[in-house]
């Protein structure tokens, strides 16, 4: 109101003194103050117009935006105690039983959801101590450089280093290896890892945007013009890499024909070498590509008789007893429940497992014991959770 108010009286103002002017009705020494006077007020409307801008605002539009605001704020803070909560649960869960492995990484993980950097360093460091895996190193060095700012320090080098020898594929070591080489100016390397890592990456991964972001900042540090690494990405093609490239000019039945011969080509030269671990997932990757299930669960078996992890072993009973189709129950699947189990016995794909078959045979007893235990690992709001409790109540 103010603010309208000085505006009109500036606009009376100056309709006055051109009226005065063409009348000659004002001496000199009046005409020079009331000039001033008009301008003084112009120039504080003016200036209350720039710091809280336009006064004709549309109130209803400001009151919905604010209301929005509010909202997300509400929903941000239920969110932020919901994980707090969870916090607080996979805390006293993993004090209960320390040696938990998917309690710990899901300690860790809502850790770094809440910002809890020293807590998900010292979460990821006893589950080192139980499975020095490359995924385990590799989440580790992920904290370790969250915590010093995006900063790859000489700590986390160590554990990306680790982490590449052992899984060469490690997408999270890989990412940081080509931060490590970017930060020490080698940009050249920089892209190259990470246009490596791109073209492995699925589309709906939620930090492909971060590394395409990476890889446009070192191309532009090299010189190479945005439209070359538009076509780059689009195409999701290696940089430096000439076999990729004379796939992609094939047609469509050349280019199916091509990519088998090169897994069959992997899958001979296994043939020869039966120790190569990561050959044998690799292969197991592809074949899953190429939808050849059979070929794929045999590369995945051979992989496990070389390092029978627990992580392959899930792998392998996911594959077995996927979520679309009935479970079928052989005696192959039956051994894996309780390999699992003698390993983590809080394992909640084994535990799901082991009750479902005993639910399925009418062994309600048996299912009740597992499911229960499956219960109180979950949160007790959990999709999962719900359900299983209203199978065992009926």
């Amino acid at each position: 109101m103010i603010f309208i108010t000085i505006l009109i009286l500036s606009f009376l103002s100056i309709l006055f003194i051109c009226k005065n002017i063409i009348s000659k009705n004002l001496n000199n020494k009046k005409y020079t103050i009331l000039i001033c006077s008009v301008l003084f007020l112009f120039s504080f409307s003016s200036l209350i117009y720039y710091q809280i801008g336009s006064p004709f605002l549309n109130m209803k539009e400001l009151y919905s935006l604010r209301n929005k605001i509010l909202e997300a704020k509400v929903e941000q803070n239920k969110n932020l105690a919901n994980d707090l909560k969870r916090f607080d649960e996979l805390n006293l869960a993993s004090q209960n039983d320390p040696q938990n492995i998917n309690i710990l990484l899901n300690l860790a993980a809502i850790a770094s959801k809440i910002n809890k950097v020293e807590f998900e360093i010292a979460t990821l460091q006893k589950l080192q101590l139980i499975e020095n895996s490359p995924k385990i190193k590799s989440l580790l060095a992920q904290a370790i450089v969250k915590k010093a700012n995006g900063q790859v320090t000489s700590r986390a080098q160590k554990l990306i280093d680790d982490a590449l020898a052992d899984n060469p594929s490690e997408p999270g070591a890989n990412f940081l290896n080509g931060l490590a080489q970017s930060q020490i100016g080698n940009d050249e390397a920089a892209l190259k890892i990470w246009m490596q890592l791109y073209n492995n990456t699925s589309i709906d991964n939620a930090w492909k945007n971060d590394l395409e972001t990476n890889i446009r900042i070192a191309a532009k540090k090299l010189g190479i013009s945005q439209r070359v690494i538009d076509k780059k990405l689009i195409n999701n093609v290696k940089i430096t890499d000439p076999i990729a490239n004379d796939i992609l000019n094939l047609s469509e039945k050349e280019q199916n024909i091509r990519i088998n011969q090169m897994v069959e080509q992997l899958a001979n030269r296994l043939t020869k070498d039966k120790k190569d671990l990561d050959g044998w997932i690799k292969l197991f990757q592809s074949y899953k590509v190429l939808k050849n299930n059979y070929k794929a669960l045999e590369a995945l078996r051979t992989a496990i008789e070389i390092s029978p992890t627990i992580f392959l072993k899930q792998t392998l009973l996911k594959e077995l007893l996927p979520p679309n189709k009935k479970p079928n129950f052989t005696s192959e699947t039956v051994n894996l429940i309780d390999q699992i189990l003698l390993e983590d016995q809080n394992n909640v794909d084994a535990l799901f497992f082991k009750g479902l078959k005993a639910f399925n045979e009418g062994d309600k007893k048996i299912a009740t014991i597992y499911w229960k235990k499956l219960i109180s690992i979950l949160p007790s709001n959990s999709q999962m959770s719900i359900e299983l409790s209203k199978k065992l109540e009926k």
